[in-house]
């Protein structure tokens, strides 16, 4: 099941207006389709941010945080492997042959997730609002089950492992964008990191997003910087943990191969 990069992001709340109103005036992302009880963000890599009302019960399969798209070259193919490794799929795939589609999936630690197909993906545009939004550029899980999840995104997802540890793992896909699993309860893990998979914002200048994001009055919960880029985990109005970083970026330095990370600070 090879992987391509990271497309999507679904988040289902009952904080509904106030997600809207953050995802589109705070982070300042265009809305690309609204209807009552649901609205899409578009990216500027052709990816989106979905916000649904939990009032409608349209995914109520979405329980465990945000749930993030992968694109992969072969969809039926990546269904067929998903199963065959005992991976739940959540329902029949959606949309339409040749066009967008998805297929819902239980994966590591029970997180939800999903696969999706994009075959005419558009071309990116430039950054998006006043943080400066590229892309979709990192998803994160800190799991209890390490070692599940390192082998789903190191030999299911065929992602290249660039950092293995006993308690992390990163990799990389083709998009230039990252996956880390970290062990739960390790020096690698965040407290905060219990709302689910956290997706990662890729932005074109860290320091001025996180000074947008503070002006704003949005809660950091941590922050890191280093030669290579930075990032910052926050908190949105769903209660859920999301990210920006800009150490993912075309042009900027990159993290050392085995260079131990810093114990987060709690």
């Amino acid at each position: 099941m090879r992987a391509l990069g990271l497309l999507w992001v679904g988040t289902r709340t009952a904080e509904f207006e106030s997600t809207r109103r953050f995802f589109e005036r705070t982070l300042g992302l265009p809305v690309g389709n609204e209807r009552e009880h649901f609205v899409r963000f578009d990216l500027p890599d052709a990816g989106a941010v979905e916000v649904f009302d939990a009032r409608s019960d349209p995914y109520i399969h979405f329980t465990t945080g945000p749930v993030v798209g992968i694109q992969v070259a072969e969809f039926d193919r990546a269904r067929g492997e998903l199963a065959s490794h005992g991976y739940a799929l959540l329902g029949e795939p959606g949309g339409e042959v040749g066009e967008y589609r998805w297929q819902h999936f239980r994966g590591p630690d029970d997180a939800v997730f999903a696969i999706v197909d994009y075959p005419r993906r558009p071309p990116p545009v430039p950054p998006a609002g006043p943080l400066r939004i590229t892309r979709l550029a990192f998803l994160g899980i800190a799991t209890s089950r390490f070692e599940e999840a390192a082998r789903f995104y190191r030999d299911l997802l065929e992602a290249k492992v660039v950092d293995q540890g006993p308690n992390l793992i990163e990799c990389h896909l083709p998009d230039g964008s990252a996956v880390e699993a970290f062990r739960r309860g390790s020096e690698m893990d965040h407290p905060h990191l219990r709302t689910g998979p956290l997706p990662g914002f890729g932005v074109s200048d860290y320091r001025a997003a996180v000074g947008v994001l503070r002006e704003r009055g949005v809660p950091i919960l941590q922050t890191r910087v280093r030669h290579w880029g930075g990032w910052a985990h926050f908190r949105a109005p769903d209660g859920c943990v999301y990210a920006i970083t800009d150490r993912l970026e075309p042009g900027r330095g990159k993290k050392p191969r085995g260079v131990p990370r810093p114990r987060p600070s709690r």
